[in-house]
């Protein structure tokens, strides 16, 4: 009877070990990535991505290097990814958390849908976690305002970050929109049954202290007082200069109050703050304009809803389109909010999780308008 060879067997073992080994990995790589970094592998090429949402990293994790190109347009530029990140911690309690667990909380963001901020302070809505949580540009560090989803009735929704901090989010459901002070405090509801059903938008001019709704059903802007008495409506369903078909977003510039309509031609409306129209532009280059906001050189970005880009106006005239569908840098997967703080614009990346801050490069040249 021939013998065994123990060693033959041994050796034998070692080519499906490495393939069982190599084989692990592949799945521990595979299960770190989020559901969009994988599609972003599919559909558009390059490596895993050291930002992916997925990855325990700070919530700064941006570009590292030159960004691809689509992440750069001369006028806009991707600085920062925000994905994930430490919680703030303060007090006594919080202090002797970190000292004796040596870390804290990690916040990550489930469905930015709104953003907004001043001083360096980002207000960031996320509608999955019913939540807002203010996170710092400089420590990085997110801390979430406590309780402020037991005064909503449905999601929250836009919002708007006034010079003192306060802030004032959309209820739609809820039929309301609700101020807040800094700390997460109640100051004011704002609700009228009789003109506000559904509630899309909300600017403020800061200057009166009016507050203005647009409404997606009666298709016009209710105006309150800071005391949330609404004193009048903007507008009326129609078209023509200063009617509505279908509003989806407001924002303020120094010319006065514009009023986007996904329906209306031209999709976009300028509006002294009495009312009267003054000017409208938009035609044939926006069909779905989603949310918006206007710098302080009168540069208006408006996100498009067709096709994740985001498009900027200056005097009625398009300048670029940026971006396109997709997760890497620069990209969007419905661009649900905006907002202007200095040079920098935030575009809360909804479907990618995600809010990214876009640097404003003034003297860029630009390219022809609807390139990148």
């Amino acid at each position: 009877m021939p013998q065994r060879r123990p060693g033959k067997c041994r050796f034998a073992l070692i080519p499906l070990l490495t393939r069982s080994l190599l084989l692990s990995v592949i799945l521990v790589l595979l299960a770190g990535c989020s559901v969009a970094e994988l599609e972003r592998i599919a559909t558009e090429g390059g490596p895993l991505s050291a930002s992916s949402p997925s990855t325990p990293i700070p919530a700064q994790a941006g570009t590292a290097g030159a960004p691809p190109s689509s992440a750069d347009s001369g006028l806009l530029t991707v600085e920062l990814e925000i994905f994930r990140g430490q919680q703030d911690v303060q007090g006594t309690i919080g202090q002797f958390r970190r000292l004796a667990a040596g870390s804290v909380d990690e916040v990550v963001l489930r469905q930015p849908v709104a953003v907004g901020g001043v001083d360096n302070l980002l207000y960031i809505v996320d509608a999955m976690l019913k939540a807002v949580f203010r996170y710092d540009l400089t420590t990085q560090l997110f801390r979430p305002i406590l309780e402020l989803g037991t005064h909503f009735v449905g999601d929250p929704g836009s919002i708007y970050v006034a010079k003192d901090r306060s802030f004032y989010i959309v209820d739609t459901l809820g039929k309301q929109v609700l101020h807040f002070a800094e700390d997460g405090a109640l100051l004011t509801r704002f609700q009228d049954l009789a003109n506000l059903t559904r509630p899309v938008d909300v600017v403020v001019d800061e200057l009166t202290g009016n507050v203005f709704v647009a409404d997606g059903s009666f298709s016009h802007v209710v105006v309150f007082n800071s005391f949330g008495k609404a004193t009048r409506a903007l507008g009326r369903r129609g078209s023509g200069p200063g009617r509505f078909r279908a509003i989806t977003a407001l924002a303020v510039g120094a010319d006065g109050l514009y009023v986007f309509d996904r329906l209306e031609t031209p999709p976009v409306q300028v509006l002294s703050w009495d009312g009267s129209f003054r000017y409208s532009f938009g035609e044939d280059v926006l069909n779905y304009p989603l949310a918006a906001v206007v710098d302080r050189d009168q540069r208006v970005y408006v996100s498009e809803q067709s096709d994740d880009t985001l498009r900027v106006f200056q005097d009625g005239k398009l300048l670029l389109t940026f971006g396109g569908a997709g997760s890497s840098p620069g990209r969007f997967r419905m661009a649900t909010g905006l907002w202007v703080d200095g040079d920098r614009l935030f575009v809360a990346d909804s479907l990618n999780r995600r809010v990214q801050v876009l640097r404003i490069n003034p003297a860029a040249a630009l390219p022809a308008a609807g390139g990148e």
